[in-house]
């Protein structure tokens, strides 16, 4: 072993954890903030298109499925044609430089989409292979390093901030028979492949649709069993 770069190693790993778990605590403060500006009928009519709510009540099997909610909200549910996110940038912005700007940024940049695990980098995250759209992304991830499996496939949002890239707080791993019975086709509807290799880009509302539909497919694929990879608390 070369020592030298042994510790080179050793502390870059270091180094972008410090970064990662910043981030992260950057965007549990934030999320909580915006959750706070959410209509109340926003996480019931959200949790009814993700198939959660059932005679008016919200249920949940997990309690990470909160988060998924939360996260569909902030980034779809409309009031006046505008989404949380969007309101909180016009009303209330960051200062420009700011880490709060720099992931408000990134969370409006951000889709969900279906992921396979390519590999696990060990300590740090995954190689995640984007399904939807065709990227292939190395994240940080606590919880996929720990506990992932190369091969399986994950439902969840991922924003890219300029240091690293990261999920939102939750994956929701799923069956491959899901994925191939119920994934392939939704992809296949909302973002066919062009002659050239290249996906249409969604419209707000397409995207909304997309994403609730893949979310309603993977929360009821795993059953009341599921057991997510979330680096973040629920509702955080």
């Amino acid at each position: 072993m070369k020592w030298p770069n042994f510790f080179r190693r050793t502390r870059a790993n270091s180094d972008l954890i410090d970064r990662y778990k910043h981030w992260r605590q950057v965007a549990r403060e934030l999320n909580l903030r915006l959750i706070k500006q959410l209509p109340k009928v926003a996480v019931p009519e959200c949790g009814k298109k993700l198939g959660i709510v059932k005679a008016g009540t919200l249920v949940l099997s997990n309690d990470d499925e909160i988060a998924v909610v939360y996260d569909y909200c902030l980034h779809h549910y409309r009031r006046g044609n505008k989404t949380v996110i969007e309101r909180y940038l016009e009303q209330t912005p960051p200062e420009p430089d700011s880490d709060e700007m720099t992931l408000l940024e990134a969370m409006s940049a951000s889709h969900a989409s279906a992921f396979r695990i390519a590999e696990i980098t060990p300590r740090s995250g995954a190689v995640l292979e984007d399904l939807g759209y065709g990227d292939r992304i190395e994240v940080t991830d606590l919880a996929l390093a720990e506990t992932g499996i190369a091969g399986t496939v994950v439902v969840g949002r991922i924003l890219k901030l300029p240091e690293l890239q990261m999920s939102s707080g939750t994956l929701i791993p799923m069956p491959e028979a899901a994925f191939e019975q119920s994934v392939v086709p939704l992809i296949g509807k909302f973002m066919p492949t062009s002659g050239d290799g290249t996906r249409p880009t969604l419209s707000a509302a397409q995207n909304a649709a997309f994403t609730a539909l893949l979310l309603r497919i993977a929360l009821h694929a795993g059953g009341e069993d599921n057991v997510f990879y979330t680096d973040m608390e629920p509702g955080q």
